[in-house]
């Protein structure tokens, strides 16, 4: 039997990657697309509908799950996209009482096939109801990582926060140097390219995406705060010149890391092997 999908704010990025992953690996799932020139009719869309899923901005969320609600239809899963889960989670769970399941796609909206690529799943309401997405899902090639709300959450203050933050703070500084980026990748070493254009992808990008995902909660904006002071505390032994400290802070880290940062170093040097 066709199972019918809507994903609210299918125009957008993440929209588009999913209407394309559905299309060419699921098109037993019937697609329908609902933008902003929906809401003057939203049950012309939503009623009736297997699967709504809201591909949104965070700060967004919770406003647009208020305004889906009124027009699901019985036992229609309630999913979204969002980098946090948390608080949407909370809020599906809150408004609506059908089956609910949060969704973190760990990838960009650039990618063409499934295989390997990172879907979170936060379980909410009626697993039994939702597990056949799961599913499917899993059988076109994702691989489905289950965790709550907070430990998801929790990962990501420093996967997204302060990794996004470190990123834009280096293109900050780069650009307030007056750097010239095309001779600093002539004499860039594979790693330092690879560097360079981590920090090209962040800012290739709409700032507003980042903007959203950086400041996303109060708990991220206190983790990025705590950051910056421990960056500046720290700071005050190489402005000092103490080597010893240096040298023994770094080789606090490397054991606390104990085998990754081995396997880190093999890794990294497979990948630009590969790259050249």
């Amino acid at each position: 039997m066709q199972k019918k999908i809507c994903i609210i704010g299918g125009n957008g990025e993440m929209g588009q990657m999913s209407q394309y992953i559905f299309t060419k690996f699921l098109p037993e799932y019937k697609l329908t697309i609902f933008g902003e020139e929906d809401w003057d009719n939203p049950k012309n869309k939503l009623a009736n509908q297997d699967i709504v899923i809201l591909s949104v901005p965070i700060y967004l969320t919770e406003k647009i799950i208020k305004k889906v609600i009124p027009y699901l239809s019985q036992g229609t899963i309630l999913t979204d996209y969002t980098s946090i889960k948390q608080e949407p989670l909370d809020a599906m769970l809150k408004y609506y009482d059908g089956p609910v399941v949060g969704l973190h796609p760990i990838f960009g909206p650039t990618i063409k096939h499934p295989d390997k690529q990172v879907i979170v799943v936060c379980e909410g309401r009626y697993q039994e109801q939702y597990k056949y997405f799961i599913d499917d899902l899993t059988k076109i090639g994702f691989s489905i990582e289950k965790m709550t709300a907070k430990d998801h959450d929790k990962a990501m203050t420093f996967i997204q926060g302060i990794e996004h933050f470190s990123v834009y703070c280096l293109g900050m500084f780069l650009r307030h140097k007056g750097i010239d980026i095309r001779k600093m990748l002539k004499l860039a070493s594979p790693v330092y390219k690879m560097e360079l254009n981590i920090v090209g992808r962040l800012f290739s990008q709409g700032p507003g995406l980042y903007a959203d995902i950086i400041m996303s909660d109060e708990s991220r904006q206190k983790a990025i705060a705590e950051f910056a002071e421990f960056v500046a505390e720290n700071s005050k032994d190489i402005i000092k010149g103490d080597k010893q400290a240096f040298i023994e802070n770094f080789k606090a880290v490397k054991q606390w890391m104990g085998n990754f940062a081995e396997q880190a170093y093999k890794d990294s040097d497979r990948l630009l092997l590969k790259k050249n």
